[in-house]
């Protein structure tokens, strides 16, 4: 009687003892994983918070090229065609062949000159920063539309309440998008649709679409070249900033189609 009953209570000890080790580890694995989680979101926050400087520093730094030609190189260049302009006066048509020159090089300066100003408003949309992104979007389209590719805009919504951060960065990636299709895809027609879905409600978010005609791509071969899809990447870690995401609809032979979405919530958190 006795026996049965120290073997109870060992039992009982014993099976208690094992809850305890049980709950014990549970309870030391879950605490693991939340410092894990911890970890992961600290470093995914340093890592946004990194690639959010390295892209102000671009900017900025596209701000000072910007202002470098057009305050050095293209007041040079003015000088130098107002003095051209006097030399022509002092020739007064007595040398034929030197005032065709003249008129070769003033040519060449006033092209040089429109060069340095599509330059300058490449590196700094300043129609972004004064008027917002549908009229920054529209000067992109007409400047590509120039060399002869149709460029359109389809915008159903009212962009004007997007955040500087959102908007610099779709203007950047159409931007890239753009010149890729110029430079690769022999395109002869681009669609730029940007539009805000459910913009006040707690999942509202702004989508951004290029669609091109051309002859397309392999998107895994071109992500395997490191400098051939350094673009590609580029547009990717813009995206990681603000939480958004891409996707490359894309093959040889035909169009391609590049979505962007941005939530609005997330973006601005950032």
């Amino acid at each position: 009687m006795y026996s049965g009953f120290v073997i109870a209570v060992g039992t009982a000890v014993l099976l208690t003892m094992a809850i305890f080790i049980v709950m014990f580890v549970a309870y030391y694995q879950q605490k693991q994983a939340k410092q894990q989680l911890a970890l992961k979101e600290m470093q995914e926050r340093h890592r946004r918070e990194l690639m959010a400087a390295t892209f102000l520093g671009q900017e900025e730094e596209r701000k000072r090229l910007a202002a470098d030609l057009h305050d050095g190189i293209g007041t040079m260049l003015s000088v130098t065609k107002m003095s051209l302009n006097q030399v022509e006066r002092h020739l007064n048509g007595n040398n034929q062949r030197s005032s065709l020159q003249v008129q070769k090089t003033r040519s060449m300066i006033d092209e040089t000159m429109t060069n340095v100003r599509r330059i300058s408003r490449d590196l700094v949309p300043t129609t972004l920063d004064r008027f917002g992104l549908l009229p920054a979007l529209e000067e992109l389209a007409d400047r590509a539309s120039e060399g002869g590719m149709d460029v359109q805009i389809d915008s159903p919504s009212d962009l004007r309440d997007l955040s500087q951060n959102i908007s610099l960065t779709l203007y950047r990636i159409s931007q890239e998008l753009i010149n890729n299709v110029i430079r690769h895809a022999r395109a002869t027609a681009v669609t730029i649709q940007v539009y805000c879905l459910h913009p006040d409600s707690a999942d509202g978010e702004v989508r951004l679409s290029v669609q091109d005609n051309g002859v397309g791509f392999d998107f895994d071969v071109i992500m395997e070249n490191k400098l051939g899809g350094l673009g590609l990447r580029n547009i990717e870690s813009r995206l990681s900033v603000l939480n958004g995401h891409v996707t490359f609809d894309v093959a040889p032979g035909r169009g391609s189609n590049v979505h962007v979405q941005i939530r609005l919530r997330d973006a601005e958190i950032v």
